[in-house]
């Protein structure tokens, strides 16, 4: 336990850390050059014509300027989309959630504890989806690699805006589509999922579940990332064994069991991100200004999606420390674990 001066923050914090997290980081942390590797494997694919540059590697895409989230393979494809995608093309900050929503897709450590949150959900260890798509929301965000900063801006400490400060993605949520929304799809992903399955079945997979992702920043923005799903035999087993994780407190020392569920998976990505000093995952981004509104509005009570999605996970996850409510809706977080 050490007390640390953020330079975000007017007050000292009194923090709490695991010894055993660095080496426990170092054991199960992917390299950053197979992660380099995986991400060859994503494809993007444009938003008018549904062409892939994996199908075709000569196409070179180009993203929307504006909101920096959907893609083309043409000028033509671009103007023929257009008078879709200006009802909810919004400029944006920063460079968007793409690279690292990439680099986490591509992370087999944590794309193994996603696949477990489908495999729960959807009971797929019972119940293979094998004809027909089976789709996820998962909301991140991105949050100040130092928890000092974090609980800066909760409670409404100004920031020096031309400081540049270390954020992380994490994951906030994991919302499953009903069935009855599985006839909805739109095109690109009926497309995106049509090739998964159209692969999986090439390399031998038949009996193995093929889902959706959807990647989402709260309500920032509007826009998402839609990936497929491959359902591992690994997920599969992890699911299949599921011993409840010992965990320990930083502050205590005492062990106590967690339930593995779909919670406690969000909640091992996250550590396991914010264990990565070094940024071998290639997790770590600038905070951009609607990150740091995102938390300011989570501490005042302001009522949009992504600031309760915070809160919820906030409540979730044992770092973070709730105690009581503050002047004004400002919620107190006095200490972090």
């Amino acid at each position: 336990m050490s007390t640390r001066k953020s330079p975000f923050l007017s007050k000292p914090m009194v923090v709490a850390s695991n010894p055993e997290a660095t080496h426990i980081f170092k054991a199960l942390a992917t390299q950053t050059t197979d992660i380099r590797s995986s991400r060859t494997l994503v494809h993007t694919a444009c938003t008018n014509c549904l062409k892939t540059d994996g199908e075709y590697p000569e196409v070179k895409m180009q993203r929307c300027a504006t909101c920096k989230s959907v893609w083309y393979c043409s000028k033509e494809c671009q103007r023929a989309n257009w008078s879709k995608h200006k009802l909810t093309c919004k400029k944006i900050d920063g460079s968007g959630i793409r690279r690292v929503v990439e680099n986490f897709y591509s992370n087999p450590l944590l794309q193994q504890h996603l696949q477990a949150c489908f495999v729960i959900h959807f009971d797929l260890l019972n119940r293979p989806q094998l004809d027909k798509p089976f789709m996820a929301r998962v909301d991140v965000a991105i949050e100040p690699a130092e928890l000092s900063n974090f609980v800066s801006i909760f409670m409404g400490e100004p920031v020096d805006q031309q400081e540049k400060m270390q954020g992380m993605l994490q994951i906030n949520a994991f919302t499953p589509l009903p069935a009855s929304e599985m006839p909805k799809l739109t095109p690109m992903r009926k497309s995106i999922w049509n090739n998964a399955r159209d692969s999986a079945n090439a390399h031998g997979n038949q009996n193995h579940s093929v889902g959706l992702v959807e990647f989402g920043n709260g309500d920032v923005g509007g826009h998402t990332i839609t990936c497929p799903v491959f359902i591992s035999n690994p997920a599969l087993e992890m699911v299949r064994l599921s011993d409840p994780w010992i965990m320990r407190s930083a502050i205590t020392g005492q062990q106590s069991e967690v339930p593995f569920n779909i919670d406690t998976c969000m909640e091992f990505m996250n550590t396991h991100i914010r264990s990565d000093k070094k940024d071998q995952l290639l997790l770590r981004t600038p905070m951009r200004p609607s990150d740091i509104q995102i938390i300011r509005d989570a501490g005042t009570g302001v009522d949009t999606i992504a600031a309760q999605i915070l809160l919820a996970k906030m409540r979730r996850e044992k770092i973070y420390t709730l105690q009581g409510v503050g002047p004004e809706g400002t919620r107190s977080v006095p200490m972090v674990q």
